[in-house]
């Protein structure tokens, strides 16, 4: 069985990539930290101030290991709320796995994926939301992702979803306390303002689950799916926005018949472009396939470019059979979304080639957020294009607004709205306080699993596994 973060042992692991480089740190944490390393170099850590860095040759044996800085820390303040020293040693994959050899002989454990952040979380440095935070920070390969987990990071959210606890917790206490007065018909809960209370919490929990596609999306980059029938320059267009060729490009219809899917970083937001097949009636079961897949993809998309071809809208008839082409796409693409369970993508319509022919000036079909003119071959249009895409996700980051990114925490705020309203409508039906307690309680452990307040150990084992060793 793993061993338990807090049995008492002191633990070590190299924390930063291995392989060579300029530097590697090689962390210690727990009761013989201290103690430990001091005796790898023969009895010089003693006397060094806390938080201070110091200079000091750590042996292996009677000989030099390597000539290392030494960053001592004394619990509880530290990063795990332990004794804690970090030697920052040149970035030698030899000299790294000779000196866990020698902490490991000396009685320290290789530490388990995440259990520094684990000890940190329980030894009450951070919360749970705080803790997962960390990971996000370790894994953001992009402005946006780094900013939403900076923001959870610094408690903003905890400190939200606490003061939902605090007050459901006091109306608990005095729901409870009716049931020791059973006998006497007595009230100490306010119902009117219990009612309120909950419509309040339940509309912020709304907010907060609305904006978890949003937040999600910009965690793991926005979708954006690309569609239209064949020959429209959907594969020209993801060339044009990566700069760089990496969809075949062909006059023959039929060409691309899966989906190709490659990210860009547009004002600091990551969005994953999909080339998608075209969209037309076939007998071929592969192209069919990838059709299939096209709307699929599309589906799940925060947004859809739907190319038309500027030379198609040249006169009514064109016009007419382009919106009406439009129509049959959002039918579809709301019936998918619903199937999925997904928000409706914005709809965006890029009337391309215009190059060859000029874009109707006042042409926008019913079915489309926005038309914009573009021409994927002589990259005219796109800079317009790539600021429409990155606006709402960069409004939504200014605003500093909480945006729930993480699947748990959203799972638990569903489960807290579900039991919330069934208290409220219990109260609506005029049931006694020790009915509504249960869906209080309920909601309170809901609540309490996002921040740790509630923590079973299965749920533990199953976040910190997931997070680098040495982190």
């Amino acid at each position: 069985m793993p061993a338990h973060p807090l049995d008492g042992t002191t633990i070590c692991a190299l924390s930063t990539p291995p392989g060579r480089g300029g530097v590697a740190v090689v962390r210690v944490s727990g009761p013989q930290a201290w103690t430990v390393v001091d005796g790898l170099c023969q009895g010089r850590l003693a006397g060094i101030t806390a938080g201070r860095a110091a200079l000091r040759t750590l042996f292996d044996g009677d000989h030099p290991l390597d000539e290392a800085l030494l960053l001592p820390f004394r619990g509880p303040k530290s990063f795990t709320g332990e004794d804690i020293v970090e030697c920052h040693i040149h970035g030698s994959p030899y000299i790294a796995q000779r000196l866990m050899e020698l902490l490991v002989d000396a009685g320290c454990r290789p530490a388990l994926p995440g259990e520094f952040t684990q000890r940190a979380f329980l030894h009450g440095k951070r919360d749970l939301a705080q803790a997962e935070a960390i990971g996000d920070l370790i894994d953001a390969d992009h402005a946006g992702a780094h900013r939403l987990a900076l923001q959870q990071l610094g408690g903003g959210f905890s400190e939200e979803i606490n003061a939902f606890r605090q007050a459901l917790i006091e109306y608990t206490a005095l729901m409870e306390l009716e049931l020791d007065f059973g006998e006497e018909d007595v009230e100490f809960a306010d119902r009117e303002g219990y009612r309120n209370h909950v419509t309040s919490l339940l509309d912020r929990i709304a907010q907060l689950l609305d904006g978890f596609s949003t937040g999600r999306a910009i965690a793991e980059g926005v979708p954006v799916a690309i569609l239209g029938a064949p020959n429209r320059g959907k594969s020209t267009l993801l060339n044009a926005l990566l700069r760089e060729d990496r969809a075949i490009v062909s006059d023959t219809p039929g060409t691309t018949r899966d989906t190709l899917e490659e990210s860009l970083t547009l004002g600091g937001i990551r969005f994953r472009f999909i080339d998608t097949a075209g969209l037309r009636e076939t007998a071929d079961d592969i192209e069919a396939e990838g059709i299939r897949r096209a709307w699929a993809k599309a589906a799940s998309a925060r947004f859809i470019l739907y190319l038309i071809d500027a030379r198609d809208l040249s006169d009514q008839e064109g016009k007419a059979a382009a919106e009406a082409e439009l129509n049959e796409a959002a039918k579809r693409l709301n019936e998918a979304a619903k199937a999925h369970g997904e928000p409706n993508g914005a709809l965006l319509v890029l009337v391309n080639k215009t190059d060859l022919a000029p874009a109707p000036a006042s042409w926008c079909p019913s079915a489309a957020e926005e038309v914009l003119a573009i021409s994927a071959e002589e990259r005219i249009g796109l800079e317009a294009l790539e600021q429409r895409l990155a606006r709402d996700y960069r409004s939504a980051l200014a605003e500093d607004r909480i945006l729930v990114t993480n699947l748990r925490h959203r799972e638990a705020l569903q489960r807290t709205r579900e039991a919330l309203q069934r208290a409220l409508d219990g109260l609506n039906a005029g049931l006694s306080g020790d009915l509504l307690a249960v869906d209080h309680r309920e909601a309170l452990e809901q609540l309490g699993r996002i921040t740790g307040a509630v923590t079973p150990d299965d749920l533990l084992d199953h976040i910190f596994g997931n997070f680098c060793i040495g982190k």
